[in-house]
């Protein structure tokens, strides 16, 4: 994941009172939303 977003986004989320799961989640779906993609693959 790029780092510095990912990193910036964590902050967001802590400031909402996310917990670690909905964190993650929150993370993830938004990178998702501005076009990342993860490397692996799903099988």
């Amino acid at each position: 994941m790029p780092k510095k977003i990912e990193q910036k986004l964590i902050k967001q989320a802590k400031k909402k009172g996310f917990g670690k799961k909905r964190t993650a989640a929150y993370v993830y779906g938004t990178l998702r939303k501005i076009g990342w993609t993860p490397k692996r693959k799903r099988k």
